[in-house]
């Protein structure tokens, strides 16, 4: 009996260390699913990929508007680090609200926001004021991960009450087809809208920036006064053109209103390590670091990549008002070939070349701003996806600059792999004598003493 008694107390009290060990798991599972995700997922990437700037967290804590951010993913194919990055900017501010939707079983979901389809990892940003799309191809490459950036952005666009507004000209063979370009607009916190001034025959009222995106003909006279006009009462101009620029007299002379011209031919770099493996006219200048537009990107020692650029020089007299700033630089080996020219006489300039600038004039209270690229293959997807997606990051910074909205400056993400970013022509010929040369080398001396010990056995 007394057996049994022992037996019965021995399965009670194995029984109840059985049920208080389930409810401690269970308790102890609720609460940390209550803490915040940085307290559970730490993060051990020596780039920090999942760690926020403090400048985002200053936005996000100082929220006083609703978010909703939407990760749009099939169950299953969720990008972890996206996971982890949104759940961490939700536990900063109440008034995030983060949800992953399935579209296979909401596939009406995205209709809500946009006519076109969105990829998996694809994000949406949402307020009661206006929404974005963040496509997964923009924030996630096999080099760097902007998501930071752009659902920061994307977070000051939704909640802010007016936008700067970028006007890009249309009527002269403009590049429209560019759908990259598209996607860093949406991401630089600024509306685009396109006018015709030969329609308007005037500036709109609510401009906050002239956007001039490769043009294959030139503007009018009376274009060129408007647009001068424009710029002398302190307007912004962004300015991408390609080799052609000589053809374009009238909009040629407003730059040189400014001090700058663009000489015939194309940059072709003669530096090793300065260039595209085998391509030296994909050059891969110096950036500044002393302008805002760039001083990011000089800092984390990255790579811009400008191809077929024009060079632009400087006038000889320049007005005491006006302030030239070179923004990327080929090297003192750089030379301008012109295929126009006779064989012979092709190479027409030595460098170093200016491949970017931006200019400031400032009298009468009057603030004029622009910035001046050569080359609008730099917003080729594939151009920017050799260089982790600098080239956009630029082109976001220099347009937020020129809208004032020093706040929108990005950096240039979490680069996951700068070795495979990009192999300039130096590296490709040290990385092809190792591989054809020095390896074979070893391995045939290794052979052939392995052959005379074994003869001399």
């Amino acid at each position: 009996m007394n057996k049994f008694k022992n037996m019965l107390t021995y399965r009670v009290y194995s029984a109840l260390v059985c049920v208080l060990a389930l409810v401690l798991v269970i308790g102890v599972n609720l609460f940390v699913n209550e803490l915040p995700t940085d307290a559970v997922k730490l993060d051990t990437t020596s780039m920090g990929l999942h760690t926020l700037s403090d400048s985002t967290k200053e936005t996000v804590e100082n929220l006083d508007t609703d978010i909703d951010i939407y990760l749009i993913c099939q169950s299953g194919s969720e990008n972890e680090t996206i996971v982890t990055m949104l759940d961490r900017y939700a536990d900063l501010s109440s008034h995030i609200n983060f949800t992953t939707v399935d579209p296979a079983v909401n596939p009406d979901f995205v209709k809500g926001f946009t006519s076109e389809s969105v990829a998996n990892n694809s994000i949406i940003v949402s307020s009661d004021i206006r929404n974005t799309i963040i496509e997964y191809s923009s924030i996630a490459s096999y080099t760097a991960f902007k998501g930071e950036d752009y659902v920061t952005n994307a977070i000051k666009y939704v909640t802010s009450d007016t936008l700067p507004v970028v006007y890009t000209l249309t009527g002269h063979g403009e590049k429209t087809d560019n759908k990259s370009l598209e996607s860093v607009f949406a991401s630089s916190g600024v509306q685009l809208k396109e006018f015709n001034l030969i329609t308007e025959n005037k500036m709109p009222e609510d401009i906050d920036c002239l956007f001039i995106y490769a043009p294959t003909e030139d503007i009018t006279e009376n274009e060129k006064d408007i647009i001068s006009s424009y710029l002398e009462n302190g307007g912004s101009l962004m300015l991408v053109s390609d080799y052609n620029f000589s053809n374009l007299p009238n909009l040629a002379s407003v730059m040189d209103y400014y001090g700058v011209y663009a000489p015939d031919g194309i940059v072709v770099e003669g530096t090793s390590g300065m260039s595209l493996s085998g391509y030296p006219y994909y050059v891969l200048p110096e950036i500044s670091s002393k302008s805002e537009i760039t001083k990011p990107l000089s800092e984390n020692s990255n790579y811009v990549l400008i191809p077929i650029a024009q060079a632009i020089a400087k006038n000889d007299h320049i007005r005491d008002t006006v302030e030239i700033a070179d923004l990327f630089t080929s090297s003192a080996n750089s030379y301008i070939v012109d295929d126009t020219m006779s064989f012979e006489n092709m190479r027409t300039m030595e460098g170093p070349f200016s491949l970017g600038v931006s200019i400031e004039e400032s009298y009468d209270d009057k603030n004029t701003k622009i910035v001046w690229l050569t080359s609008s293959y730099i917003l080729d997807s594939d151009m920017d996806s050799l260089v982790g997606g600098t080239n956009s990051t630029m082109f976001i910074n220099a347009v937020n600059y020129l809208c004032g909205n020093s706040d929108q400056i990005s950096t240039t993400g979490k680069v996951l792999s700068t070795d495979t970013l990009v192999m300039s022509t130096s590296q490709s010929r040290n990385f092809k004598v190792i591989i054809i040369g020095v390896i074979p080398a070893i391995a045939l001396c290794a052979g052939i003493a392995v052959r005379l010990k074994r003869r001399n056995r």
